[in-house]
């Protein structure tokens, strides 16, 4: 994580002509449309920056102008965000020069009826990884290069209150690796498409169908191809004693097809329970889950507890996972902390859990720690540590990354703030010597709004 690197925008995007977006459904009562024209401008200072095994000092620019343009009224709301950064690299063996980077259009626009919603989402992204946390699907990268990555979700909601009701959830995603070194890193194009019905016998009780399909397209040496299909019936609802429920029986298929050619087929019955207790303070309840996907059976039980404090809030789960192929129970669960102090806020969350990544199935953890503490009314300071590890399950590809900061923030003027601060970063990875940098950054930043 580059700390100056907080906006990603283009400075093409200020001459985009976006009146046309704006039509005259967004002139009804509400909070109106604003216009967010975004500068920052920052210069680091690492001795290793892009954390190879031989150092390489150098130095880096990065500035930042973008466009946000938001709408919104009591039933509808539109954003639409532009966004790139120009990076100049000096002092390293490399030749010096100027490169866009992490260039990003984004739009999203969603309608809420009486009865029924609507959200449509666009998105293209060109992401500079330069060793940052990178977590893709169940695997954590570690790796320069690039990735792009075209994103597009539909959701459709209809009968929210009535006896019968429709939810319908549509995504296209293709990701595209560029100069990357980690063979593994293969381009994938995935289609899912999910649907679920509800046919409510009461307001406390109803039945409910579940159904989808997806199709995932890996560009890796065997052009893999992976559809995936699952039906499945359940009863979700609600008592008089606030306990909310659900329960479902799902048939999981899973086809695996390689240009060998060669076919392997997973399937069979799954369940999904789920109970929550409301309690005067929070809530308490249980998960149960037993699904097949392409990395074979994952089984695994966690319970949960919340609490509401006046100064913050706490959640946690504890929980085992049991994965085909695998020869042991793995712990998993999370924690989120969040508590406002006198003159400042701390914030704790942990999470490991298991997920599939092209087949391989993976244990995920990672841990965020924040504090921040405020100096007088225009500075504060604030520390951070952040951690990342991904094992493979029945296998040996395991890969950790660590992240601590130390920032100090300045209000200039009333428009201009400033960010200034040490980052140390420390990778190991399988079948590498472990790698470390330690960066110097500075930052200032303007954010200029418009209402209209």
């Amino acid at each position: 994580m580059k700390n100056l690197r907080t906006g990603h925008s283009l400075a093409a995007a200020l001459t985009l002509s976006i009146s046309a977006l704006i039509s005259p459904a967004f002139g009804q009562e509400g909070s109106g449309r604003q216009l967010t024209f975004s500068f920052s401008q920052g210069v680091e200072f690492s001795d290793n920056p892009d954390l190879d095994v031989v150092a390489d000092s150098g130095t880096t620019t990065i500035t930042d102008l973008g466009v946000t343009l938001s709408s919104e009224t009591r039933s509808q709301s539109l954003s639409l965000e532009l966004g790139a950064q120009l990076v100049g690299d000096f002092g390293r063996s490399s030749s010096d020069d100027f490169e866009t980077e992490n260039v990003r259009a984004i739009f999203s626009y969603a309608r809420e009826g009486a009865n029924s919603g609507f959200d449509f989402s666009a998105s293209y992204t060109e992401t500079t990884l330069d060793d940052s946390i990178f977590l893709s699907g169940g695997t954590l990268i570690i790796d320069t290069g690039a990735v792009d990555a075209t994103r597009l979700s539909m959701g459709v909601e209809l009968g929210r209150e009535g006896p019968f009701g429709v939810e319908l959830d549509a995504l296209y995603f293709d990701r595209n690796y560029r100069n990357t070194s980690d063979p593994d890193l293969n381009d994938t194009e995935t289609i899912e498409v999910d649907a679920i019905a509800h046919f409510r016998i009461n307001p406390a009780y109803s039945v409910r169908a579940r159904a989808g399909i997806s199709r995932e397209d890996e560009n890796d040496v065997d052009s893999s191809e992976r559809e995936t299909h699952y039906v499945g019936l359940g009863l979700e609802g609600e008592t008089a004693g606030g306990l909310t429920y659900f329960g479902d029986i799902i048939y999981d298929s899973t086809e695996t097809t390689t240009s060998a050619p060669s076919m392997i087929t997973e399937d069979g019955i799954g369940i999904e329970l789920g109970l929550t207790q409301a309690r005067v303070n929070g809530s308490i309840g249980l998960d149960v889950s037993s699904r097949i996907d392409e990395s074979g059976r994952r089984s695994s039980a966690s319970v949960n507890r919340a609490f509401d404090f006046p100064e913050g809030a706490l959640s946690f789960s504890l929980g085992v996972v049991d994965q085909e192929g695998d020869d042991s129970l793995r712990v998993i669960g999370a924690l989120d902390y969040t508590r406002e102090l006198a003159q400042g806020d701390l914030t704790a969350s942990l999470v490991q859990d298991a997920a599939t990544d092209s087949g391989t199935p993976y244990l995920n953890t990672t841990l965020a720690l924040n504090f921040r503490q405020e100096i007088n009314a225009v500075s504060s300071w604030e520390a951070g540590l952040e951690f990342a590890e991904s094992n493979q399950l029945g296998g040996t590809d395991d890969d950790t990354r660590g992240v601590a900061t130390v920032a100090y923030n300045r209000s200039l003027t009333e428009d201009w703030s400033m960010r200034t601060g040490l980052e140390h970063i420390r990778t190991t990875e399988t079948g590498l010597p472990d790698r470390s940098s330690n960066t110097v950054f500075f930052n200032i930043q303007r954010d200029i709004t418009f209402g209209f």
